[in-house]
């Protein structure tokens, strides 16, 4: 259960990022897709659309530009988009089942489905489902029977550490077997082998990891070694909640201090912030808050539209957590975009104040076209406008 809510909490404090521009979808043919997954050790998204699918054109339009989306679809994903009438799209119908549109597909580089959603999706809606897709996907039982059999090829062990991982299972045991047994640790391979086993803060791999840095940086890459270092104190920190140790947090917190200084400070306050919320301590939240606000979001309505939906979760049982959310999503609603209003007016009228939230809708249909046919803001509004009504 906590590590869905910490889960659920790294996606909603989450910046925007590079992936600004949201899903970057792959052109390439259905093979050379194939190839490049395998390579990469990815999942294939699938957009199977139409031309003339009203949904398709809405999230073409909403939802896969998104910044939040393409944050997590280019780190996990080889996204391709695929007209089911022409001829890629045709061959890929001869196997898949395909009946309505949009039919969303996740399938592994051995091309087995592993999930078909049909229907358009919000933003919020299609990460939760890509999510699920990222926790259930295991391929380390594959590898386990072949290692339990004996086997400890380099290629094996590397593939089973990395499947491990992925499905966020234990892999420090397999890992540090590995590397005991090895005499040069500074070959390309093992340069490789440790980058991807230092999976956590406190472990063997990790340590290795920032002595060799420079050497595995010159193999592979800067980027690459730096968002391993990210994703292993952040990993950290999901452990601190599950066993309720801010002493994890704090070597994951000196663990970014010393490889990446300038993203430090941002790290200790987010993962202050999830500790605190995932083990309902409100002492020093909003502190923290105004804090994160203050320092590294104030200007960016998309981040603190997620902060304050993110704190929205807690607010049933913390009345901090919603009056905080409410003074997060007004300065959101600056932005006039409509659904950060749309957010504010929602999380005012969960506070008892039905009035004032039919107000700030009221305001901003105001500056909206009176076309129903045209305008989706100008209904969406309205339709929450008449579910607070009612």
């Amino acid at each position: 259960m906590r590590n869905t809510i910490v889960s659920f909490i790294i996606l909603c404090l989450a910046t925007v990022s590079a992936y600004a521009q949201g899903i970057e979808f792959f052109h390439g043919t259905w093979e050379e897709a194939i190839e490049k997954a395998k390579a990469e050790d990815k999942l294939i998204f699938v957009d199977a659309f139409t031309t003339w699918c009203g949904p398709c054109k809405n999230m073409a339009a909403n939802t896969f530009p998104d910044p939040a989306v393409g944050e997590l679809f280019n780190k996990n994903f080889i996204s391709m988009k695929i007209d089911m009438e022409k001829e890629m799209g045709l061959e890929f119908r001869k196997k898949y089942d395909v009946t309505a549109y949009p039919s969303l597909f996740w399938i592994d580089y051995d091309g087995v489905q592993v999930l078909k959603s049909v229907g358009g999706r919000s933003p919020a809606d299609l990460i939760t489902t890509a999510n699920s897709v990222l926790e259930k996907y295991d391929k380390s039982t594959k590898y386990e029977t072949a290692y339990t059999a004996g086997d400890r090829s380099y290629q094996l062990v590397y593939d089973y550490v990395s499947a491990l991982n992925k499905a966020k299972k234990p892999s420090v045991k397999i890992a540090n077997d590995y590397i005991n047994d090895q005499k040069d640790l500074t070959t390309p391979e093992n340069l490789k082998f440790i980058l991807e086993a230092a999976s956590q803060v406190d472990c063997h791999c990790f340590e290795l990891l920032e002595k060799y840095k420079s050497q595995i940086s010159k193999e592979i890459s800067d980027d690459v070694v730096l968002e391993k270092i990210r994703t292993a104190c952040a990993n950290t920190v999901q452990r601190a909640i599950e066993f309720e140790s801010p002493e994890l947090v704090a070597l994951a917190t000196d663990a970014m201090k010393r490889n990446i200084p300038s993203e430090a400070e941002m790290f200790h306050i987010k993962s202050d912030i999830q500790f605190a919320l995932a083990l309902h301590d409100m002492t020093n939240i909003q502190e923290m808050v105004n804090t994160y606000v203050k320092k590294f979001i104030k200007n960016d309505p998309a981040s603190l539209n997620q902060l304050a939906l993110d704190l929205n979760k807690y607010a049933p049982d913390q009345k901090v957590c919603l009056d905080l959310a409410i003074t997060i999503a007004e300065k959101a609603a600056k932005d006039d975009d409509p659904k950060y209003i749309a957010t504010y007016a929602t999380l005012v009228n969960k506070s008892g104040d039905k009035q004032a939230a039919i107000h700030i809708l009221d305001e901003a249909i105001k500056k909206y076209k009176e076309d129903e046919q045209e305008n989706k803001d100008l209904l969406m509004l309205r339709a929450l406008k008449s579910k607070i009504e009612n």
